[in-house]
């Protein structure tokens, strides 16, 4: 079934239809609330918050492009917020961030040396401009288009080109003794 009128379905107050959505739309959503808060408890609450927004936005919903342009931009939101809120940072975990069959074959300083990177890799991306970091995890965690991206940032194609070329300048920077 196509978008539009699974969306209208919705908009009519089919309950099938929404959960169709959700079914469809949570994965996404569920990888960029994750890429942004390293947490899978934080990841999923959030989620269930922009489910909910979108519910309570029923009929008064306005297709005005992509469903998940609407949900993107709903989940960049909260996430910056819970960012924003959150004193302590949360890193990605280990069993998390490493393929299932990994962490049988590799050695635990070789564990230990990947977790320590993607710490500072991490710590990295959670420094750049919020503006920065939230074009760079669109990018390259749910491979955005920078049309897209644009969309979901409510700005110019050429400013995310600019916020991703300095992005990747300032990170090169920062993890310049990991790429060595």
């Amino acid at each position: 079934m196509d978008e539009s009128r699974l969306i209208e379905r919705f908009r009519s107050g089919d309950p099938e239809a929404f959960r169709q959505i959700v079914d469809i739309q949570y994965p996404q959503v569920y990888r960029l609330c994750f890429r942004f808060l390293g947490n899978r408890e934080d990841a999923e609450e959030i989620c269930q918050d922009v489910f909910i927004r979108l519910h309570r936005t029923g009929a008064g919903y306005r297709q005005e492009g992509k469903l998940f342009t609407f949900l993107y931009r709903i989940a960049v939101r909260l996430c910056l917020n819970r960012i924003r809120d959150r004193k302590r940072r949360n890193w990605t975990s280990l069993e998390h961030a490493a393929p299932v069959g990994s962490l049988v074959s590799d050695s635990p300083d070789r564990l230990l040396e990947q977790k320590e990177k993607e710490q500072a890799v991490r710590k990295a991306v959670d420094e750049l401009p919020e503006a920065q970091r939230t074009a760079l995890i669109l990018r390259r965690y749910q491979e955005l288009s920078y049309s897209e991206i644009a969309k979901v940032m409510q700005c110019s194609e050429a400013s995310v080109e600019s916020m991703l070329f300095r992005a990747r300048q300032t990170l090169r920077k920062k993890l310049k003794s990991l790429l060595a």
